[in-house]
């Protein structure tokens, strides 16, 4: 009797041993994976983007709190280092106090957070009509703007309609939405169209 419990604290005595290591190293374990875990970090692919998303409308605004400008965009893809690209764009300005401006593309990149952006395919560029100076037309394949500046380039032939008048230039331009300035490059042709001035009707009694 005395042999059997000997032996059966013997096993016991193992059993809680081999419970206790296994704990041990399931322990350890644990904390060497949460270790691994902590220290991991996400690094995001250049390739891929880190969001999509479709039918966006996004607005600007300035310091005071008012909507400044807004692009819409059929598809838009953001990457980690502020790169973007966008199907079937189309920017317009909102301030009130000066002329609209709007832009329009098949597609639109900007690798600075939107300080540039770079149009292709379609691209066209309109300005309202004010007081003193008719509407602006611009038409070409690729545009480069500035939209800190509202400067505008091309080096692709361009197209411009500037009320009924109407220019092409063989090497593109540079448009500047602030000092309304336009420098047109090489080879240009314009067709001027003489306005027709209603003459006064004299009122008699």
């Amino acid at each position: 009797m005395a042999h059997r419990r000997l032996i059966l604290r013997e096993r016991v005595t193992a059993i809680i041993g081999s419970a206790i290591l296994f704990v041990l190293v399931a322990a350890s374990y644990y904390y060497s994976i949460q270790v691994e875990i902590a220290g991991l970090k996400y690094i995001p692919s250049e390739s891929s983007p880190d969001f999509t998303a479709r039918n966006v409308t996004l607005t600007d605004f300035d310091e005071t709190g008012t909507a400044d400008r807004r692009l819409f965009a059929e598809d838009v893809a953001h990457f980690s280092d502020e790169r973007m690209r966008a199907q079937a764009v189309r920017f317009v300005t909102l301030d009130p106090s000066k002329l609209q401006l709007a832009l329009s593309a098949r597609e639109a990149w900007s690798d600075d957070g939107l300080e540039t952006v770079d149009l292709s395919g379609a691209v066209t560029l309109t300005r309202a009509a004010g007081p003193q100076e008719p509407d602006l037309f611009l038409q070409t394949e690729a545009l480069k703007g500035y939209l800190d500046t509202y400067r505008f380039e091309s080096v692709l032939p361009v197209f411009m309609r500037r009320g009924n008048d109407t220019t092409e230039s063989a090497k593109g331009m540079v448009y500047d939405n602030v000092g309304h300035t336009l420098e047109l490059r090489d080879r240009v042709r314009t067709v001027l169209h003489p306005q027709n001035f209603q003459q006064p009707t004299e009122l008699r009694p």
